[in-house]
């Protein structure tokens, strides 16, 4: 791509660069795919095209990247996404705007053909904002690839001033396969490190044996910042030959949720604390990483072994942490031995018991795991607890549940529905259908299930009437909200709700003539229960 590495970049934002995340960073279920760049802790800042092209598709949601847009470039063959807008230029406006009247739909996310809104280098296309899953006003900027739906680092496009080393916070040492042990037990341990010398980092002095996988948990960090960072490379080499490398220079999306099998997922859940696995899971679909064999330790003589980690970051600072694994002659405690139903990552994995099933697809595990089904009536819910395996091991695939509710006794059908309880406790809507006594739906993750019925309407409530904006907040403590819709005098209007489910209208005397009309608020839960919420507003001068 020598042509369109050549073409030069617009920088999308008029303030310096200054980064509150990085590209790459290990979040839950994926790596963070661009460049999260403050804009002075506030919204409205101009955000510019970076190059010629034109705008591929939009999406407005109430979660996730929010107000978003996608510009593709032909010269170059790059895309660039630029998501929590507050808001888009007027040509954009004004296209949005047709297409949420023509089609009824307050949220959407859709391609657009090359010659319908054409961008210049430089053109402001809209202001940055804090819409969606954003915790603070920012620009969330990404680079792809627009032909391999590729994911790139935008680092390579607006190098960013920075001498400032990784640091290594904690190691880490697993057990794998009941066949290790570390300081005598077949137990996760982690142990805190510190720095020596600038750039020197030590560990203590770990017993183990057998075989055994080295986590890591480091961070990077920025001049004249208090925010941490991604690495940009990891690797690892024991008695001076490399065990295990890492760089994340770019991935596909298809392989994103992969990222559950380089940190230690068990980590993740209990403690939120995120450590790289620097050994790899039997079934791997990214090529992120290289390992001698499968990057696992084999300590099998008593002896030290002398483990060297460098941390980098993308401005080739780097940070070495040094420490000593002790082979240890121990004997494997019986509580190492697993039990029940094995399920492979190269097969399709199936379980039943009484109405219960279960289908794990080929692919959808990373490493052999012995299954483990529970089921237990809950008197508060008034309903019983299916434990589908652990919660702490993750899916790559979504698997097929079929669960049998208690007790078949409603009419309606579909106000049965399945829900999962996440690391919080907290019952979430699972996609399902009702079938012969049962629901059956797709799950994303091991953990609790259970049948839960909801026969009550969405929940609307009025938080302000000005003549040229109205607000209200929708919600549903059971299924969750499916839809909303607001009418003015019988006629539908574009609305928009951010992520505490506040929904708004904004004035338009386009369409609207000012003066006392009629507002309709229709809200559905995922269930189908509807809530109806009239009143009398008047609208503009």
């Amino acid at each position: 791509m020598a042509y369109a590495d050549s073409i030069a970049w617009q920088q999308p934002l008029d303030v310096p660069i200054a980064l509150s995340a990085s590209y790459g960073e290990l979040r839950p279920n994926h790596f963070h795919a661009g460049l999260d760049m403050k804009t002075e802790q506030r919204c409205g800042l101009p955000v510019r095209a970076v190059q010629d092209g034109y705008v591929s598709r939009i999406s407005v949601a109430q979660f996730g990247y929010g107000n978003c847009l996608y510009l593709t470039h032909p010269k170059s063959g790059y895309v660039t996404v630029y998501a929590h807008l507050d808001a888009f230029n007027d040509t954009i406006t004004a296209w949005i705007k047709e297409y949420q009247y023509k089609n009824k739909t307050s949220l959407f996310n859709v391609e657009l053909p090359d010659s319908v809104l054409m961008v210049k280098q430089g053109e402001i296309v809209a202001l940055s904002g804090n819409t969606g899953s954003s915790g603070g006003p920012h620009l969330h900027f990404e680079v792809r690839d627009s032909t391999a739906e590729k994911s790139l680092d935008p680092q390579q496009f607006y190098p960013i001033k920075d001498h400032v080393r990784p640091r290594f916070q904690k190691i880490g040492l697993r057990p794998i396969d009941s066949t290790g042990v570390v300081g005598n037990q077949c137990v996760f341990k982690s142990f805190a490190t510190w720095q020596k010398t600038t750039g020197n980092y030590v560990a203590p002095v770990v017993q183990a044996w057998g075989k055994v996988g080295l986590e890591i948990m480091a961070f990077d960090y920025m001049d004249g910042q208090s925010n941490f960072y991604g690495l940009k490379s990891l690797h690892v080499l024991v008695d001076s030959v490399l065990t295990f490398s890492y760089r994340i220079d770019g991935f596909s999306f298809d392989d994103d949720k992969a990222i559950n099998a380089f940190i230690d997922y068990e980590q993740w859940i209990k403690t939120h604390q995120v450590y790289m696995c620097t050994y790899l899971p039997r079934y791997q679909p990214l090529s992120l990483f290289a390992a001698q064999g499968d990057g696992t330790l084999a300590i099998q003589e008593e002896r030290d072994y002398h483990v060297e980690a460098i941390a980098s970051d993308y401005a080739g600072n780097k940070s070495v942490l040094r420490f000593v694994i002790k082979g240890k002659k121990s004997e494997l405690p019986s509580l190492c031995q697993y039990t029940g139903q094995l399920f492979t990552p190269n097969q399709l994995n199936y379980f039943q018991q009484d109405s219960v099933r279960l289908l794990i697809p080929r692919g959808a595990i990373y490493n052999d795991l012995y299954f483990r089904y529970v089921a237990t009536y809950d008197s508060l819910l008034a309903t019983t607890v299916h434990s589908v395996h652990y919660n702490t091991v993750p899916l790559h695939l979504p698997g097929m549940l079929q669960l049998p509710i208690d007790a078949d006794t409603l009419q309606n059908k579909k106000q049965y529905y399945l829900a999962y309880k996440n690391q919080y406790g907290r019952w979430g809507y699972v996609n399902a259908a009702y079938q012969n006594g049962c629901m059956e739906g797709k799950i994303s993750k091991f953990g609790d299930y259970v049948v839960k019925v909801d026969t009550v309407a969405p929940v609307i409530n009025m938080l302000s009437r000005g003549r040229y904006k109205l607000m209200w907040r929708i919600g549903d403590g059971q299924s969750g909200v499916a839809s909303f819709n607001a009418y003015i005098d019988d006629q539908w209007v574009a609305c928009s709700i951010d992520a505490k489910s506040r929904v708004s209208y904004y004035y338009d005397k386009t369409r609207i003539k000012p003066g006392k009309h009629n507002l309709r608020i229709e809200v559905v839960d995922m269930c189908g229960n509807v809530s109806t919420y009239q009143t009398k507003v008047q609208l503009g001068g």
